[in-house]
């Protein structure tokens, strides 16, 4: 009886971790459309910075987090 309690118990905090893990890694491009969404101009301004400054704006996930942290920076007024 025991070793059924634990095994669903293990099983529900697999399931519940899997699901927040999940919805924790959304991928960069949804993340760069939410930004752009909410701050529009002030984006767009921030992004062409990031490029000037020698950022790749791309599709890949190591890049594109570089650039949006950067953009997020930008944003915050911590970039000139």
């Amino acid at each position: 009886m025991r070793a059924l309690i634990v095994a669903i118990t293990a099983l529900a905090t697999v399931s519940v971790a899997g699901t927040a893990l999940a919805q924790q890694q959304r991928n960069v491009r949804d993340m760069m459309n939410d930004m752009k969404a909410t701050h529009g101009q002030t984006f767009e301004q921030c992004q062409a910075l990031a490029a000037s400054r020698g950022y790749r704006l791309s599709d890949d996930e190591y890049e594109g987090r570089l650039v949006m942290m950067f953009i997020e920076g930008c944003i915050m007024g911590k970039q000139r």
